[in-house]
């Protein structure tokens, strides 16, 4: 029985991975190439395609095995530790001050979207998707978690979808994570176009072709760019060491939860008050994360920045494909119309945003700054960074930077941080409209906070 299982495992990485050179080969396709669609996704859709719920019900001698299935559908909650531990391992950090004064309005941009999501759905669920589809008040939760957060986030939540009996939310939520990603690069190539005919954009900023910069292949055209090659960068020691450095981190964040749960546990566990089980562990990790990368550097072991986001890339990647290959698609037929308007209040939040306040909240590049902000809240981090590196190529902006320092204030709260591991349980002790008040005041006093001092501060 044991070697039948390593059978299955073995097996089942294998066609992943050679699903995935096939989604590479789709993606480097010149029509499919227009789009910028990444390669994880379309890899996923592929898994999706091949799988019990689509070729399963049309002609199942040709679908994969569900055993596969029942191996990568475990993946996204264990690969999205190893993504959250990588996030800050190789950043030393910097003082609050300075992370302020340089990504100050990026902050503000990113948490407004965030809240106001959290805002929107709070108000769209009360008004409509609990009256007339008898949904949980705990449906408001999902927008954040999977537009913001992403397949990650989802999987990483799984546990708490299951001790609120809401299974059926996280089906609702991986799909609308697959449709605001695709869609960001649908919306984002818009916007883009749109600036350029306007004249935000200076004449050849835009890239024409995709050169793939989203995961791996940005970490390869950066060590190009130093007249270095990736195979001769990748030593054994090097990839040991950092893989080491991540298991370490990753070790961190469960030993982290364990303790506080154990603590928890002894003290105001007592009295009825249970947070930890509600918090995925992938949060802990991130704090992991810096912590060991922390002592490394204080022992004198050099992290390599370019080997850990390859690691973080290539989790990145499988959970994407696993997330979306296993994704239950049964909602389509009980919650689509859930689906429909949670999607769109979302989508209309954030162009809205976009359009009619982003130019008000940078008074420098403000276009460039914005767009990252959007591809993050819509997609990933990754389709943020693709949108920057299509409008500033050279990085001749502010954009990447602010945006590199704003990460250390915003993951750790939204988009699977604390606030978003938190916000189900959270609904549920204190009742949806109070919930939404308070998202909507943070909403809009991280709105003034842009308008109006970092807006006119700049402009000064």
């Amino acid at each position: 029985m044991e070697f039948g299982i390593i059978y299955t495992w073995a097996y089942s990485i294998i066609m992943l991975a050679a699903v995935f050179v096939v989604g590479f080969l789709i993606a480097r396709a010149p029509f499919v190439r227009k789009f910028y669609l990444p390669t994880a996704l379309i890899s996923g859709l592929i898994l999706l395609a091949l799988g019990p719920q689509v070729m399963g019900q049309f002609n199942p001698e040709f679908q994969l095995s569900g055993a596969f299935y029942n191996v990568w559908k475990g993946a996204p909650r264990v690969l999205i530790n190893v993504v959250f531990a990588c996030l800050f391992i190789a950043h030393p950090m910097m003082p609050i001050k300075k992370i302020w004064k340089t990504a100050g309005p990026q902050v503000a941009f990113g948490q407004m979207l965030a809240w106001g999501q959290y805002l929107v759905a709070g108000l769209v669920t009360m008004l409509v998707l609990i009256p007339i589809f008898k949904m949980p008040e705990v449906t408001a939760a999902i927008l954040e978690i999977s537009f913001e957060g992403g397949h990650g986030t989802v999987a990483g939540m799984s546990e708490v979808f299951s001790k609120f009996n809401f299974e059926s939310g996280q089906d609702v939520a991986n799909g609308l994570a697959t449709a605001s990603l695709v869609s960001s690069l649908f919306f984002g190539l818009i916007l883009i176009h749109w600036a350029k005919k306007r004249g935000q954009l200076k004449p050849g900023g835009v890239v024409k072709i995709a050169r793939n910069k989203v995961y791996y292949q940005k970490i390869v055209h950066d060590l190009h760019k130093k007249g270095v090659r990736l195979r001769d960068y990748l030593t054994f020691g090097r990839v040991a060491t950092n893989l080491t450095i991540v298991a370490a981190g990753v070790g961190m964040g469960f030993l982290l939860h364990a303790g506080l749960s154990q603590l928890e546990d002894l003290t105001w566990a007592r009295v009825g008050v249970k947070i930890m089980p509600f918090l995925p562990h992938f949060t802990f990790c991130m704090v992991g994360g810096i912590m060991v990368g922390e002592f490394v550097r204080k022992i004198g072991i050099e992290i390599s920045r370019t080997v850990v986001d390859l690691i973080s890339a290539i989790a990145l990647s499988g959970l994407i494909m696993t997330a979306i290959g296993t994704m239950n698609l049964s909602f389509l037929s009980s919650d689509f119309a859930v689906f429909a308007i949670l999607y769109l209040t979302g989508t209309i939040w954030l162009l809205g945003c976009f359009v009619i306040l982003a130019r008000k909240m940078f008074a420098e590049y403000w276009f460039q700054n914005a767009i990252i902000s959007f591809g993050q809240s819509m997609g990933m981090t990754a389709t943020g960074l693709l949108f920057a590196q299509m409008v500033d190529p050279r990085n001749r902006t502010n954009a990447v930077e602010s945006f590199g320092y704003k990460q250390l204030l915003f993951e750790p709260l939204m988009g699977g941080g604390i606030v978003t591991a938190l916000s189900i349980p959270i609904i549920s002790i204190v009742g949806l409209p109070i919930f939404t008040l308070i998202c909507g005041v943070i909403t809009f006093a991280w709105m003034l906070a842009g308008l109006f001092y970092f807006g006119r501060k700049r402009r000064k």
